[in-house]
């Protein structure tokens, strides 16, 4: 008699467990030494009994039958213990507390590789088995025999409680077992998704060792330059736990793929846009094969879409699937994405374990940690202490790092080499010559200088960039010599902000004059580089990280020989305070404080980073706001029992999700090309997936997403209803003026009618 697996195509238990068997020990190939001989055959036997429970008689009509569900069917992998716990494991457990700890690691990764709600007992256990599994199972492919074990169920007691997803079963778990479980499920799930999905192997094949080092070290050849300070450090010290500060333009993402060279590895970044630039130019500038490496964020398809515009729009979608499948099981070699795609294991939700598993033999670089709140860097820290635990390696590589932060891995005992030096390029130690203005933007000198220089403004909020924005505009009306002037912030819709930033890389390329408005997104997902900065006061990491932004690369002596200053900081006041942007006061109060003594100097890399230093000193935030909150959330995850809140609930909450998906009503008037894409929507039911997932993108194109609170209180703004009340697109119609020509990329995005509605709507 066959038994049957999976319906479509139909494959039986003995063929999906071959088919797992296979997939791990291609893996064992690849990483031959990554697990313990003790962890490699707990891995194999979780395979190999994992779902025997679809043995029985009410899951195997489910698939004759081809239903979803079906009634008193309970779930198949509470019963595949049955035929693995016997007496004689029970008697040999009972004599060895090492083994006892193993079997149940084993049976819990089993009972569990399912996500499944858990009200079962042992007496409806034995019912069911009795009922419904046969006594004897005989695998056609390797011809071993299965018998029932335990038609008692007694296994269940040693299933452990803290691990098993009931209202009532949450208790404490010490950390090695919890540790060594995450291992064992995570890989049983990452294996047994593998081979569901019709993949062959869990692992692509990583580049040849020494691959980007040698791509890295014959491009300097070619330069006759050698090895920078950083890259040297990071080489020598592959095999450990890093916090690297570097300025720009030291050469610190090469550093890090001397680090990661010759090991599977995540390196993410704060923003898709800088994710996108990082990954062009691992492929472009060394050659990485592009079918080892991948994005991995929510923006996967539009990259995609725009980098194979040449192709069928079908093809790449089918092609992307596939790509976003793999990626999602994390399968490549490289994969360069956002710290919400892996880090939402640290809030213990049952079906999160194969990301630890999988960062247990993986390198992760965090890029950029300052630019995170102290929500989600207490998140990345706790889970840089389990990854160590199990294993893995970390690189954190920053242009700012605040010595608070350090103090705290420290005080949570996360194993890493502190910063050994500061590194910058001495060729580039004066870049910025800066004034501090305790006053609102002059903006007869923004517009004035803007007629002779690429000048950049950054502010704090998106609606005083739209208010500066409007200002500056109308001197074109009151001056003879007219200035181009261009608008960045994240209330475009996807399609035109893509264009805006698309413009405001090539202006900085060319030489004309231009001014361009911005806001903090600019930071440092942008790689570009104004004669003159003007930007509101903000804490000193992101005042640092906005000058970068500004004489990049050159010596200040050669960009501005007659000595002019090139940064204007304005204390304005906006944008800071508690309910504000930027919340922190004893941040704020340092920054503008401790950069007084700079005012009208040059401001060196060395002073910039002694200005970090003593502003985020641990002596004078070790009582902060900022450094309470940080470790509040540490002990929240610390005390978090397992599975208590679930996958969907672990991924809201690392990200904050408070925001919903708007379409401005204005563009869908005579666009006739967006009305026609959501009213096959309505008809995609006869549509292929890829077909279906086109026509969303294409409607994507043209949203932003606003706050939550804009849905349920200005209803005169957002309609409460779905765009063709699909959950799926979960797209809102919003009334609300829209301002942007395509013809020259200007305009103001989403207009807010009145100024209280500014934290409402976006």
């Amino acid at each position: 008699m066959a038994y049957w697996a999976k319906s479509a195509p139909q494959i039986t238990i003995a063929r999906h467990t071959m088919d797992l068997q296979n997939i791990w020990q291609k893996f064992l190939i690849i990483y031959p030494k990554i697990f313990t001989q003790n962890e490699q055959q707990l891995i194999s036997k979780a395979i190999e009994y994992h779902d025997l429970g679809k043995l029985n008689a009410l899951f195997q009509r489910k698939i004759q039958n081809n239903k979803i569900r079906i009634e008193d069917e309970m779930p198949h992998g509470f019963f595949s213990c049955a035929y693995f716990f016997s007496q004689d494991i029970k008697k040999e457990i009972n004599k060895d507390e090492a083994l006892k700890t193993d079997i149940r690691i084993l049976m819990t990764a089993i009972y569990n590789h399912h996500t499944r709600d858990d009200f079962c007992n042992t007496e409806k256990l034995k019912d069911y088995i009795n009922r419904y599994l046969p006594e004897i199972y005989i695998d056609e492919i390797t011809n071993k025999e299965y018998k029932m074990m335990d038609n008692s169920a007694k296994f269940l007691k040693y299933i452990i409680p803290g691990l098993r997803n009931r209202i009532d079963g949450g208790k404490p778990i010490k950390a090695e077992i919890l540790l060594k479980y995450i291992v064992i499920k995570g890989m049983l799930n990452r294996i047994d998704y593998a081979a569901s999905g019709d993949m062959k192997e869990l692992e692509i094949t990583p580049p040849a060792i020494d691959f980007l080092t040698k791509k890295i070290i014959n491009q300097l050849k070619e330069k006759n330059w050698q090895l920078r300070p950083v890259q040297k450090y990071m080489q020598q010290h592959k095999d450990d736990n890093l916090v690297v500060i570097a300025s720009t333009g030291c050469g610190k993402t090469e550093a890090a793929l001397l680090w990661l060279d010759g090991y599977k590895t995540f390196y993410t970044l704060p923003l898709k846009v800088s994710i996108n630039a990082i990954h062009d130019r691992i492929c472009d500038d060394y050659g990485y094969d592009k079918e080892k490496i991948t994005l991995l964020h929510s923006g996967l398809f539009s990259y995609y879409l725009e980098q194979n515009s040449d192709k069928e729009k079908i093809e790449v979608i089918e092609e992307t699937l596939e790509r976003q499948n793999k990626a999602r099981l994390l399968s490549y070699p490289l994969t360069i994405c956002t710290v919400d795609q892996l880090f939402y294991f640290v809030f213990k939700a049952a079906g999160t374990e194969m990301i630890p598993a999988t960062l247990k033999y993986s390198r992760i670089i965090i890029d950029e940690i300052q630019m995170y709140s102290p929500d989600i860097l207490a998140y990345i820290l706790c889970g840089l202490k389990t990854i160590t635990e199990l294993g893995g390696k970390f690189a954190i590589i920053t242009a700012t790092f605040p010595p608070i932060l350090q103090e705290i891995m420290r005080e949570e005992k996360i194993k890493f080499i502190p910063p050994q030096e500061k590194y910058f390029v001495k060729e580039c130690s004066e870049r910025h010559k800066i004034k501090c203005i305790n006053s609102e933007f002059d903006y007869e000198k923004i517009f004035t200088m803007g007629q002779q220089q690429k000048v950049l403004v950054l502010c704090n909020t998106v609606k005083k960039a739209q208010d500066t924005y409007n200002k500056l505009k109308s001197y074109n009306d009151e001056f003879e010599e007219k200035v181009i002037i261009k608008l960045l912030h994240s209330r475009f819709v996807r399609k035109d902000r893509a264009a805006l930033e698309r413009a405001i890389k090539e202006d900085a390329k060319s030489d004309k004059p231009i001014i361009w408005i911005s806001t903090q997104i600019v930071e440092a997902s942008l790689d570009i580089s104004y004669d003159v900065l003007f930007t509101e006061m903000c804490p000193a990491d992101s005042l640092l990280q906005r000058m970068g932004r500004c004489c990049r690369t050159e010596k200040y002596e050669d960009k501005y020989p007659d000595g002019q200053i090139n940064v204007y900081i304005y204390n304005t006041g906006n944008g800071i305070g508690e309910k504000s942007v930027y919340k922190f006061t004893e941040i704020n109060d340092n920054s503008w404080q401790l950069l007084q003594q700079y005012d009208g100097e040059i401001f060196t890399e060395k002073e910039k980073f002694k200005y970090i230093d003593a502003v985020y000193a641990v002596d004078s935030l070790k009582n902060s706001q900022y450094y309470l909150q940080i470790k509040k959330n540490l002990q929240t995850l610390k005390k978090l029992l397992y599975n208590s809140i679930n996958q969907e609930q672990a991924r809201k909450l690392f990200r904050n999700i408070q925001s919903v998906s708007i379409l401005p009503d204005a563009l869908l008037t005579d666009n006739t090309d967006l009305e026609s894409a959501i009213d096959s929507l309505e008809k995609s039911r006869k549509m292929t997936l890829p077909e279906n997932m086109l026509l969303e993108e294409k409607i994507r194109q043209y949203t932003v997403d606003i706050p939550a609170n804009t849905l349920f209180n200005n209803s005169r703004y957002i309609d409460k209803c779905l765009l063709n009340n699909s959950k799926k697109l979960n797209i809102h119609k919003a009334w609300c003026k829209y301002d942007f020509s395509e013809a020259d990329n200007t305009g103001i995005g989403i207009e807010i009618d009145k100024p209280e509605d500014e934290n409402n709507i976006i």
